[in-house]
């Protein structure tokens, strides 16, 4: 092999290397997404499991109305609009726990009964 032979072929390897840490680097800092649909008069999925510790973006949206988004123990709280704009809500779960979603926008006769469940398990 020539000298330019190698040298690309060391460059190639290099760029490489690079590539990969910086996917790992980016992967390992970025939060866990999950999507969430509110449709009247619920929520989709209506049961969401995190860890403790762990980075969650839930990229909240509706199906039909105004909504929201509400978890008071956590203090959250988001408006939804209409049309399927996604909202997104961060969180870092500091406490386990099973902890009520309400809809925190009145959305119709059904609106008290609109409820999920986010749950906080143990970190591993």
């Amino acid at each position: 092999m020539t000298r330019v032979g190698r040298t690309s072929v060391g460059a190639a390897v290099v760029l490489a290397s690079i590539i990969v840490i910086l996917r790992a680097t980016t992967g390992a800092d970025a939060p866990r997404t999950i999507d969430v649909t509110l449709s009247r008069y619920a929520f989709s999925p209506e049961r969401i499991e995190v860890r403790l510790g762990e980075r969650v973006r839930l990229n909240v949206m509706s199906a039909d109305r105004v909504h929201g988004f509400e978890v008071k123990e956590l203090e959250l709280n988001a408006r939804i609009p209409a049309g399927g704009r996604a909202v997104s809500v961060e969180l870092t779960p500091k406490e386990t726990g099973t902890f009520e979603i309400k809809c925190s926008e009145y959305c119709g006769a059904g609106h008290s009964r609109m409820k999920a469940w986010l749950i906080v398990t143990p970190g591993s």
